[in-house]
């Protein structure tokens, strides 16, 4: 479940700098957030992996 959550959050960091391109006035924002979604899924990946150990 939490493998779902964070691969989800990793797929929506792309789509939101996918976003950033065809928006330059909302890119600041938009990459900003995008940099959240990524960070924050790779460390529930991380955490995920950790705990199926």
């Amino acid at each position: 479940m939490l493998t779902m959550i964070s691969l989800a959050c990793i797929a929506g960091g792309v789509g939101l700098a996918a976003l950033s391109l065809r928006r330059p006035d909302r890119a600041a924002s938009l990459e900003r957030w995008s940099g959240i979604c990524l960070l924050t899924g790779l460390g529930l990946l991380g955490f995920a992996l950790h705990a199926s150990r």
